[in-house]
């Protein structure tokens, strides 16, 4: 099979041999006189022909392959901001998983610390102080039946009519419950914070109740005896 990747050089010779067999055809009467020139003529026509149709098939090529050049480096250019907008979004989905997980467990402390308070077993158990000799004094409602800590609560919650505001909150420390209730609008301005110091007990006799082991009026603490008057006021209260 011929080669078609001929150097111009190599043309140029090979058709000089042509035209020059063409003359000693022409001189030996193979060919007709001036017919040689002719086909000289034909081939050289027939070669600008092809040259000229080469040379725009190259500048064609050479044209698709420049555009096919800036195809690829606008592919590669979306296909980078693609993966850079991919790569953002999912650092976005991240940051907002992680933003819902936070909320998600600051309401759940917002609801402990709203569900905070001392179990039922212990809001049903009597309320009562000791005595300077040790004993345990407790109140007992027009029924017969001891006040429990969590009827006193709501004694003082409900009690002063739309006057007064009362605030309650419970904090646990140990096997104590503090209670902090804040009071407004006895009069003009006024306003009262009591903390309550309350613990489980277990009786001599076996009775469990909840004992007030010690209060503070406005930060300060209040006497043993200012507690056993504040029961035998309570008590009276609610035997009347």
């Amino acid at each position: 099979m011929a080669k078609w990747d001929w150097s111009v050089d190599q043309l140029e010779r090979d058709l000089a041999a042509s035209f020059a067999l063409l003359g000693r055809m022409e001189q030996g009467g193979a060919l007709a006189a001036g017919e040689s020139a002719a086909l000289a003529d034909g081939v050289l026509r027939c070669m600008n022909g092809a040259l000229v149709k080469v040379s725009e098939s190259l500048e064609a090529q050479a044209s698709l392959r420049q555009e096919l050049a800036a195809l690829r480096q606008e592919l590669d250019l979306a296909d980078s901001e693609r993966r850079n907008f991919q790569n953002a979004q999912e650092e976005r989905i991240r940051l907002l998983e992680a933003e819902v997980l936070s909320l998600r467990a600051q309401a759940r402390q917002g609801e402990d610390a709203v569900r905070h308070f001392p179990p039922d077993e212990f809001l049903s158990r009597p309320l009562v102080v000791r005595s300077g000799l040790g004993d345990f004094l407790g109140v007992s409602v027009l029924a017969g039946q001891p006040l429990c800590m969590g009827d006193f609560v709501r004694l003082v919650e409900k009690g002063g009519g739309r006057r007064r505001i009362v605030c309650t909150l419970w904090e646990e420390h140990g096997a104590d419950w503090l209670l902090t209730m804040s009071l407004s609008g006895l009069d003009a301005g006024e306003r009262r914070c009591y903390v309550l110091e309350t613990r489980p007990v277990l009786t001599p006799s076996g009775n469990q109740v909840a004992e007030l082991v010690g209060m503070s009026e406005d930060g300060a603490p209040v006497s043993s005896d200012f507690l056993l008057q504040m029961f035998r006021q309570l008590r009276e209260s609610l035997q009347e």
